[in-house]
């Protein structure tokens, strides 16, 4: 009688697509190949393709996921805490990522950036969603702020806002030279002083 060797072993698109960012991240999209995917995930190419048509694909889904991953924690805490916490958070947040082993990862955006711009357009205007949308959700935080008294309102939340982005991208940056966390710390504690109503008025 033959021997039933059961089915083969099933995988999840999603799983694959961790993976895939894991590689990329660690890789750059130059250094990572089909043949390190299937490496990395088990899979063999046929099953690959069947996802996805090309290296390129693969690469586009991962970074997307990423992307709307982060958008969408900043969106969510910023719904769930009133301004000021909202605001302490997203730096405490960026200083975190921006410190340890994950500032020495760095940021999946940041390292497509320096790899493979100027000259991509389709990457570009990845970026330029992923930019644009942390822009927004800094900017509703401090247009809620300023309704609610709490932000000082003699400078334009657009303008807070671009400040605050530039100084969280720049620390993301900086985490690769591993900076002490307690100096990303106070130049947060500046940064809150600097925007605070209360702080402004005295």
């Amino acid at each position: 009688m033959k021997k039933n060797l059961g089915r083969p072993r099933a995988f999840e698109p999603e799983d694959f697509l961790k993976v895939a960012m894991e590689c990329f991240w660690s890789n750059g999209y130059q250094g990572t190949s089909i043949s390190s995917l299937m490496q990395a995930s088990g899979l063999a190419s046929a099953s690959i393709y069947k996802l996805y048509p090309d290296k390129r694909s693969v690469f586009f889904a991962a970074l997307t996921q990423y992307m709307e991953t982060g958008l969408a924690r900043l969106q969510q805490r910023s719904r769930e805490l009133d301004p000021e916490a909202a605001l302490r958070e997203t730096l405490e947040y960026g200083a975190m990522l921006s410190t340890g082993e994950a500032g020495k990862r760095g940021c999946l955006t940041i390292a497509t950036v320096t790899e493979l711009l100027p000259g991509d357009r389709e990457v570009q205007e990845r970026v330029e969603f992923m930019f644009s949308g942390i822009r927004q959700n800094l900017e509703t935080i401090f247009r809620r702020g300023q309704q609610q008294q709490v932000f000082r309102s003699d400078t334009p939340a657009e303008v807070m806002a671009e400040t605050v982005f530039m100084l969280l991208e720049g620390m993301r940056v900086y985490g690769k030279v591993e900076p002490e966390l307690e100096n990303l710390k106070r130049t947060n504690d500046f940064i809150m002083r600097s925007v605070l109503q209360r702080h402004a008025a005295s």
